[in-house]
Parts: structure tokens; sequence; C-alpha cells
């Protein structure tokens, strides 16, 4: 009997030891694991760090995109090893721009690369501002040799060859929209000639102008004073050659402020 009941109680350790030391297995492969992984990661940050340190912003990259967003500063390092190779590659300001604005804010990130950041930053802004005004100037000048067209911006409607409009008239107009109307503001500028005679007319909406209209002086038998209505058909993103809103959009996405804006030019243009 008491035979029996050593062999009992041995079954029953057996049968709880097995499962427990299969569980420390398991967290042992799973520790043992988790430490490969952290050796790895820190081997990876450190090549990352001498990429960047001797200027091999390609190598930087490729290294730095084998590590998790969320290890060290891996993912402020990435966003600067981008620009640098973007400036060794010289690429073109808008794009330099563009890439300074995912950098971490100051109270967010000052590690190794956060002061080298701050100036490049600086230093991007300031040129993209004189950038920004040249290419102003420039566009003015190009405005002034011609009168108000199609898809032209609204801020420019006084600077073309037309000089300022002689009358803005505020409307309101229904925008079809999926699935209901809404009532938006557009504004009609008109220009007459000497004889106070409409010469020429544009209609904004969104910014921008949606459509034109020459009136043409025409001195036909018994009617001296008709005119003719000549729509004007300059469209300056050749909008008529796109089947898709989309692909309309993202070929011009600095032009508008978002999807809607582009689509809702690209329907009035059909």
């Amino acid at each position: 009997m008491k035979k029996e009941i050593l062999l009992g109680v041995a079954l029953v350790i057996t049968v709880i030891a097995v499962p427990l030391i299969f569980i420390k297995g398991e967290e042992f492969s799973k520790a043992r694991a988790e430490e490969l992984r952290e050796t790895q990661n820190k081997e990876l940050y450190r090549e990352a760090n001498t990429y960047m340190d001797s200027e091999k912003y390609e190598n930087a990259l490729e290294v730095l995109n084998k590590l998790p967003d969320d290890y060290e500063d891996a993912e402020y390092m990435l966003q600067y090893a981008e620009f640098c190779k973007a400036v060794k590659d010289e690429k073109s300001i808008e794009e330099l721009y563009r890439l300074t604005w995912h950098f971490p804010s100051e109270d967010k990130y000052s590690g190794k690369y956060a002061e080298e950041m701050r100036a490049a930053e600086k230093d991007i802004d300031a040129q993209y501002e004189e950038y920004t005004a040249r290419k102003e100037k420039e566009k003015r000048e190009e405005i002034k040799k011609e009168p108000p067209y199609k898809g032209m911006e609204e801020k420019y409607i006084n600077s073309t060859s037309l000089g300022r409009a002689q009358e803005k008239r505020t409307e309101h107009y229904w925008r079809n929209t999926p699935g209901k109307r809404t009532q938006d503001i557009q504004y009609r500028y008109m220009w007459y000639d000497s004889n106070g005679a409409k010469k020429f007319m544009a209609l904004c909406r969104n910014g921008r102008v949606s459509s034109t209209v020459t009136f043409v002086h025409s001195s036909s038998w018994g009617n001296g004073n008709s005119y003719k209505e000549t729509y004007g058909s300059k469209d300056m993103y050749d909008v008529q050659d796109y089947d898709d809103p989309e692909d309309f959009y993202y070929d011009h996405i600095d032009e508008f402020d978002d999807i809607q804006d582009a689509e809702d030019y690209w329907e009035e243009a059909q």
C-alpha cells in the first residue's frame, strides 16, 4: 500500500513538473531571442552612427531601416539622414524644404543630431523664403503679359494686362457635392472700355479663376452696340487631358489646397 502511495505521489510530481519545465524552457528561449535582438540592434545603431559621421548617408539609411522605429533616436536619425542625402544629391529647395517638415520639434528631441537639424531647418527656411519671393516676382511679371485665364490664382486678378478690375461682385451659387447641395460664394470681376461698355469678365471660385468672357464689339447693321461673348479657353494645368480627377490632383498637388479643391476644378472643366 505504501509503495502504491509513493508511486502515486511520484506520478503527480512528474505531471506537474513537466509543464513547468516546458514553460521555463519557453521563457528562456524568448529571453535569449530578445537578448540576441538587443545585441543586433545595438550593433546596427552603432553602425548607423558610424555611417552618419562619415557622411555615408545611403548606407546609414539602409541600416536605420532595419531598426525598430522606437529604438533610441533611430526615427529622427532616419529623417536627418534622408535630408542629408538629398542635400548631397543636390535636390531642389522644394524637396529639401518638405523634408525639414518631418524634423522633430526642439522639445521632442535633444539628441546627437538635434543641433544640426535645427541649423539645417533655419538655413532651408531662409533659402525657401528667398526662392518663393523670387518665384512670386517672376510669376507676377508673367501675369502682366496677358488677361486673366482659367486656373489663375485670384490674388493676381488685378495684376494682369487688363490692370485693376473696375467692378467686383459677390454672388452665391449652388455647389453640387455627392449626396447634397451646398451654397458657396463666387466673385465676378468686370472690366469696361473707355465708353463704359463691357470688355472682360472673370469668374472666381475657391480662390481661382473658373471661367472668363471677352466681350468683343461688333458693328453689325442696325445694332451698333451689340457684343459677342468669347469664352476663354486657356487652362494653365491642361485639365482637359485628364480622365480622372485623382490623377489630375496628384500631378498638381502643390497647386491645390486638397483633393476636393482639385476635383472641383476638374469637374468645372468637363
